[in-house]
């Protein structure tokens, strides 16, 4: 590792940072741009508040400072819950005072006239397979290089079932697409895999890939569906305590949790209606674009915006409470979230439906939405709860628009009460960060999404840890909104959603650096996972741990991939000793094929290049048949890169 990240940094270039005056005086990026000030009144270094500029390639003086002042040392390495917690309290306020800085200018852009550090070699995995399994994977790649074939797979599927045939369809599936993209249906195969990853230097995130999504019959809010809804909650809940127990066996492992595995999607949908149209309202109010609203703003825009935004008595009470943190007759849209979220039991009226003499409005949540929330809570604090006790790090997956505000928001109420040093519960030896939340950056608003979270976590004293992703529902983003009649969530290109990815993590790793070079905000350092199948954005999140000489020993820095997916280049970070995971689904046939249909459409997406991967078995496959020499392809702790 240490060879790959000194590779090019001999010669200066235009964006090197040896390019820069060594006069430049070498500031942290800690510096105390923002003060933050607890409840004893002392002030406490802060890293630099989130700037709303979007200039792409700026870089800062500053910045360019800290990455020569930077080190150039580095080092790798590579029982269920028996009762529900209580529900979390609303945590203390805090008083800020903020100077923005450019944001996107902090870090400069990757060489473009070098060699790549990474170096992916197909012979390092595919080395591993056997025969059979190699023939089967060929297939797979063909299959999914078929955009047509892909395309149709979902309604074929359905004729097999109505001929009565599901089975035969069925075996074909389990003995290819399930092989190779999931784990297995018992314990004993997906724990196999799992050790199986270890031992070549890959970590795993299991995750039990069944999927739910709100009802289309209009009957989800009655007694019985919010019964049968809350029996399932229960069952997948101890199924996630299950996965703990199946991850604890292999050291430093994750577990993924869907959200809306622990409770009703409709509920989670009905929560989540409030957030875009009290955005928007918020944004219409800041006449003056700078983040902030007064007291009039506030209640004659972002108030009414709220489903019972209208029976407020007193609005000058809820603006109290939303400026509780700097009494400044100031709020910006962070101090909202904060204030008004669900685990605030003064704000749950704002979220209930208006009732009139024409009838119910259907825009909010009803009276039971609230005692399903806090079943919700308990549920996801006893999954949380039983990760730390078994010292597995829990990933909470991002899911369909439409209901992520409210999965957000239990990430973040997660976060806060297990992601402190203060933490009580963990294993010995556990992992101090214990949860992360899902980014999705095809999304239009990802990144002001991911920099708002961030800066809340600032605030209230939690380490932000984040999986930035692309995205996994575009289609039926777009299709939905297309149907429903409102703008698409979605990035409009591709190079945008490229963009939006790259920019999240040159935003992340440029505060994890500056806390590793300043040392005295190491508890509120983030903590990014860059989940991605595109090695160009691997290449400039590895440039950037290059040139800030970022130390990854404790994993501040990760990177991922899903099974069966990428494997190239997820063995050759292996190699490099980089923290390199992958995600490792596991459950039945039946639950999982939502899933293996995601996976061979995100293949056909990007046709050429897996037809590219084909290529590269069948050629796998050719060498042994006719028994030419075999290449060594054993994951090596060390690299001539």
């Amino acid at each position: 590792m240490a060879a790959l990240l000194a590779r090019n940094a001999g010669a200066p270039t235009a964006h090197s940072p040896r390019s820069v005056s060594a006069a430049a005086p070498p500031k942290a990026a800690a510096v105390s741009l923002v003060a933050r000030r607890g409840v004893s009144g002392s002030f406490q270094p802060r890293v630099p508040a989130v700037s709303r500029d979007t200039t792409p390639d700026a870089v800062s003086p500053a910045s360019a400072a800290r990455a020569v002042a930077l080190s150039p040392d580095v080092s790798i390495d590579a029982a269920a819950v028996s009762g529900m917690l209580a529900a979390s309290p609303v945590s203390e306020g805090t008083t800020t005072t903020t100077t923005t800085i450019n944001s996107s200018a902090l870090l400069p852009p990757p060489a473009t006239d070098s060699t790549p550090l990474l170096q992916p070699d197909p012979t390092l995995a595919l080395g591993k397979q056997g025969m059979l399994k190699l023939i089967s994977l060929w297939f797979v790649y063909r299959a999914c290089g078929n955009t047509a074939l892909v395309r149709v797979a979902p309604a074929i599927l359905k004729v097999f079932e109505r001929l009565h045939l599901s089975w035969l369809s069925n075996a074909v599936i389990r003995r290819t697409f399930f092989a190779w993209f999931c784990a297995g249906e018992k314990e004993r195969e997906i724990v196999h895999t799992m050790r199986q990853l270890k031992e070549s230097g890959i970590g795993s995130i299991l995750d039990y890939s069944s999927e739910a999504d709100i009802s289309e019959d209009g009957d989800a809010a009655s007694g019985s569906a919010r019964a049968q809804a809350n029996v399932k909650a229960d069952a997948l809940a101890k199924e996630y305590f299950h996965g703990m127990h199946m991850a604890s066996q292999v050291p430093r492992a994750f577990a993924a949790i869907k959200i809306t595995g622990l409770a009703d999607p409709e509920v989670l949908y009905r929560l989540s209606m409030p957030y875009r149209p009290l955005r928007a309202a918020f944004e219409a109010a800041d006449h003056d674009k700078d983040g902030r609203v007064d007291f009039t703003q506030f209640k004659d825009v972002v108030l009414p915006a709220m489903p019972g935004g209208s029976r407020v008595a007193s609005p000058s009470g809820i603006f109290s409470m939303v400026d509780a943190n700097n009494n400044d007759g100031l709020v910006d849209w962070v101090d909202i979230q904060m204030a008004l979220g669900m685990d605030n039991p003064l704000a749950r009226p704002l979220y209930l439906r208006t009732t009139s003499t024409g009838g119910i409005d259907e825009y909010g949540a009803i009276e039971s939405d609230i005692e399903d929330y806090e079943r919700m809570i308990s549920r996801a604090r006893a999954v949380v709860q039983q990760a730390a006790n078994q010292g597995v790090r829990a990933m909470i997956d991002a899911e369909h628009t439409y209901f992520q505000p409210m999965i957000d928001h239990v990430a973040l109420v997660m976060q806060r009460e297990f992601n402190t040093p203060a933490s009580d519960g963990a294993a010995p030896g556990a992992p101090s960060t214990l949860v992360f939340n899902t980014y999705q950056m095809y999304r239009a608003d990802a990144y002001q999404r991911m920099t708002d979270d961030f800066e809340r976590s600032q605030r209230e004293g939690w380490r932000f840890a984040s999986k930035l992703v692309r995205g996994a529902y575009m289609e039926m983003e777009r299709e939905r909104a297309a149907r429903l009649g409102y703008p698409s969530p979605i990035n409009a290109t591709l190079e945008a959603t490229h963009d939006c990815y790259n920019r999240g993590v040159r935003f992340l790793v440029d505060r994890i650096a500056g806390v590793q070079q300043g040392g005295e905000a190491a508890a509120l350092s983030p903590v990014l996972f860059v989940a991605t199948h595109n090695n160009e954005s691997v290449e400039r999140a590895l440039q950037l741990v290059r040139d800030l000489r970022v130390d990854t020993t404790n994993e501040p820095i990760m990177f991922g991939q899903l099974l069966g997916m990428q494997d190239a280049t997820s063995y050759a970070l292996a190699k490099e000793n980089l923290p390199i995971y992958k995600y490792v689904p596991y459950g039945s046939l039946e639950e999982v094929l939502p899933y293996l249909i995601r996976r061979a459409q995100e293949n056909s997406a990007v046709a050429e290049s897996i037809l590219k991967e084909s290529s590269f078995v069948l050629r796998e496959i050719t060498r042994r048949a006719i028994g030419t020499g075999r290449k060594d392809s054993s994951v090596s702790s060390t690299s001539s890169l």
